[in-house]
């Protein structure tokens, strides 16, 4: 499966044709990650049952059915206008929802919803494939998407209507848009900048994790020679895409809840969970040391007040206890990076709605974790590769891995959020095994090269 590649500037451009081979290969995997995850959902798919014993995934599943039917986004408890939960992933389920709802199609609506991840999921495949094809060549592209297709924790998470396999595919399609360009012309395009600032926009609005890609934009286009000035104008063009995709959600909170929220109001608390002298680095309810419940506010106000109330007792405490925040920052990264088995608890609704069985259970968990740590350890000896050359659209990627790392440390240690992570790190993983994969064939190739002819 050969890769033919010439050197434009110093960048190499990978020819983009495809083997008859390496067409198979990327249809069997694409095929492969599709029927893993079809299997999966038909099989682990249970509908939300409340709000205590689901959680968020009941929270996504009612706002989703509310929007559909035209009721509004309105909060489950106190029936005032809610923006707690960012409105991309419930305007999603709506949308998919409302067409179930008004077609033939039958009114399973989990399923639906489960079945949708189930294709994004395996759309997701596809677009490392082209990132890390247009990186490294087509065999780590191949391999990464290899990789991608078989993760079990992301296979799990498509069983349940969380956000993360949405976030995921639209993360990976603005990163694919930028990775396309010929970075070794300049700068992208304004248009190739709107269409990747629209898709981090849909992405910020699932989860406004991704806006910081903006950053690794900016050390792109830099790394091209073109001065902070156009670095600045690039950024701006995507930063406006973004804004105009954001500002429709961000106009109706200021209209109907009087206050500048751009994605959600549970910032405040998010970041208050882990702030005390006795924090610990992962979850607990943001009840402790000051933090802000809404007792005593009226329903109307109490989201924005305690948005904002929380907000402050947390950079308070930030600034008061600069130790503590250093020490717990590692914590955190333990519990986000303890293990991958979470979309098991999701699809069970933590231990409220379990249907799998003991046995089951503990093979399907062990089994994600140890390709989970086999995974990290590669994507550690792989991440180098990321700056062979200096190529600006290699530093892009590495900087949104590490703004997906980086990001969930400044508020407290959940698994949930390293899930974002694992297509980048198969990218990263993609390059050792590549490399293993062909050292065998090219040591066969140089030892028939060097032996001596035989006389005839």
């Amino acid at each position: 499966m050969g890769t033919r590649s010439t050197s434009v500037t110093g960048i190499n451009a990978v020819d983009m044709s495809l083997t008859r081979q390496q067409r198979r290969w990327l249809v069997g995997i694409i095929a492969l990650a599709g029927i893993l995850r079809l299997v999966w959902v038909l099989y682990a798919t249970r509908e939300p049952v409340s709000l205590a014993i689901s959680g968020d995934t009941y929270a996504y599943y009612h706002y989703g059915q509310e929007l559909a039917g035209g009721r509004g986004y309105i909060n489950i408890i106190n029936g005032q206008p809610t923006a707690y939960y960012p409105i991309g992933y419930p305007a999603i389920l709506a949308v998919l929802f409302w067409i179930v709802q008004h077609t033939p199609i039958p009114d399973n609506l989990a399923l639906a919803g489960t079945l949708l991840n189930s294709a994004l999921g395996t759309a997701s495949v596809g677009l490392i494939f082209v990132i890390a094809r247009r990186l490294f060549g087509t065999r780590t592209g191949l391999v990464a998407a290899g990789i991608v297709a078989v993760v079990p924790g992301l296979i799990f998470y498509v069983a349940t209507l969380q956000l993360e396999t949405a976030f995921i595919f639209l993360v990976l399609g603005a990163i694919a848009v930028l990775v396309r360009h010929d970075w070794s012309t300049g700068p992208p395009s304004r248009a190739r900048l709107a269409a990747f600032g629209a898709l981090l926009g849909l992405s910020a609005l699932v989860r406004p994790f991704s806006v910081p890609l903006l950053a690794g934009l900016d050390v792109a286009v830099l790394l091209t020679g073109v001065g902070w000035r156009r670095a600045a104008g690039a950024v701006g063009w995507a930063a406006l895409a973004m804004v105009v995709v954001v500002a429709p959600w961000t106009i109706r909170n200021l209209v109907v809840m009087d206050a500048f929220v751009p994605f959600s109001t549970n910032a405040g608390d998010t970041l208050c969970i882990d702030r005390s002298v006795d924090a610990t680095g992962t979850f607990r309810w943001a009840t402790h040391d000051g933090c802000v419940t809404g007792e005593g506010i009226p329903p109307e106000e109490y989201e924005v007040h305690q948005n904002a109330a929380n907000t402050r007792v947390a950079l308070d405490f930030i600034r008061d206890h600069p130790g503590k925040e250093l020490e717990l920052i590692p914590k955190r990264a333990w519990y986000m990076m303890k293990h991958d088995h979470d979309g098991l608890a999701a699809v069970e609704g933590g231990d409220n709605n379990p249907f799998l069985g003991d046995r089951v259970r503990t093979v399907l968990a062990r089994t994600a974790d140890w390709f989970f740590y086999a995974l990290v350890a590669l994507s550690l000896v792989g991440l180098p590769g990321f700056f062979r050359r200096r190529r600006p659209d290699r530093v892009l990627v590495f900087a949104a891995l590490m703004t997906l790392f980086a990001v969930p440390l400044m508020l407290w240690g959940n698994t949930r959020f390293h899930v974002p992570m694992l297509p980048l790190m198969a990218v990263a993983a993609a390059i050792p095994l590549t490399r293993a994969w062909t050292a065998p064939k090219k040591a066969s190739v140089e030892a028939v090269n060097q032996q001596e002819p035989v006389p005839v």
